[in-house]
């Protein structure tokens, strides 16, 4: 579907706390299309996406003059978490992303697709509360929103960098409001689920905790932190904080939360990894999933399609697919 835009190109994006600012235009977040109207004028045209790989459906508002493309979610996959933010509107309000395609030339950050890309490259001067922006490996983050600058694998992207030269998503993310929780584990639970391998449980924990919310208490490292009576936990660690790691290891997932596993999708920006180490890039193994039983993936009756992190896929895809689960790398 294709629209005519008002606005050809941009010169600058300020980036604060819950809001973005196009050239003093204001955008403030949750955001529907009609916000993005009323500072860019309608998108150049529409995409729905087809992934695969995700579990929820977009549809894209594509600026292509302009190097930015805007993401939006179809199936009110965060209609819950925004109301656990207490920032819900309505079922208009559902642009999550943001996408600025930067460098000599328009390519890919992930999966991408050639129909899912702007025509031109994005000119805008990026900041942070008026500031450079600082990026811990290749992520950065401001207030409710977390940034990710798409550099080639190995590139070294830390530090402050005043232009930027590929492409960035911002994605809104705003902190669950709730109250402190419990974190004193039951000993002793009966009718617990069994693993062998802790990072297949961690990839287990994710969908429970953090995508279904079934699985309490819901962890949040800088509440632990507060709670923690030991040493001082650095919230800020790209280091395995290994409090918060001893908690997910000793935390029992009752045998009745199984059925509701239907799908897992390990990525290096998923809640469970970030509330082990705040700053992990993902770049590493640490959270590999390099060794599964059978016995493991057979508790998980509707368990039927896995992507995962692994450096020994080889070897666990069998086991993958003689327990009927349909497996692939990230």
């Amino acid at each position: 579907m294709w629209f005519s835009g008002k606005k050809k190109e941009i010169s600058k994006i300020d980036i604060f706390e819950n809001k973005i600012v196009i050239d003093d235009k204001i955008l403030s977040f949750p955001l529907a299309l009609a916000d993005i109207e009323e500072v860019l004028g309608k998108p150049s045209r529409e995409y729905r996406t087809n992934r695969e790989w995700q579990t929820h459906q977009s549809i894209l508002y594509i600026y292509d003059s302009m190097g930015i493309v805007f993401e939006a979610d179809l199936m009110n996959t965060f209609k819950n978490y925004y109301k656990k933010c207490n920032v819900y509107i309505d079922e208009y309000h559902t642009i999550y992303m943001i996408k600025l395609y930067f460098g000599n030339k328009v390519v890919p950050m992930y999966h991408d697709t050639i129909d899912e890309l702007p025509k031109k490259i994005c000119k805008a001067k990026v900041t942070l509360e008026s500031r450079t922006p600082y990026f811990f490996s290749e992520r950065g983050e401001c207030g409710d929103f977390r940034l990710i600058l798409w550099a080639p694998y190995g590139e070294n992207v830390c530090g402050e960098i005043d232009n930027l030269t590929y492409p960035l998503s911002i994605t809104f993310s705003p902190k669950r409001i709730s109250e402190p929780a419990n974190y004193t584990i039951k000993k002793n639970v009966e009718d617990a689920l069994h693993f062998d391998n802790m990072n297949f449980k961690l990839a287990i924990i994710q969908v429970l905790m953090y995508e279904l919310e079934v699985l309490e208490p819901y962890f949040d490292i800088y509440d632990f932190a507060l709670q923690y009576r030991g040493k001082e936990i650095d919230t800020e660690s790209d280091k395995i904080i290994k409090p918060a790691l001893n908690f997910f290891k000793k935390l029992p997932i009752p045998k009745s939360l199984a059925p509701k596993v239907e799908e897992i999708y390990m990525d290096g920006g998923n809640n469970i990894y970030m509330n082990i180490i705040p700053q992990w890039n993902g770049e590493d193994g640490t959270f590999e999933l390099n060794d599964i039983t059978l016995e493991e993936l057979q508790q998980f009756p509707n368990l039927k399609r896995a992507t995962i992190m692994s450096s020994n896929f080889e070897k666990i895809k069998n086991i993958f697919e003689d327990a009927d689960i349909e497996v692939e790398t990230v």
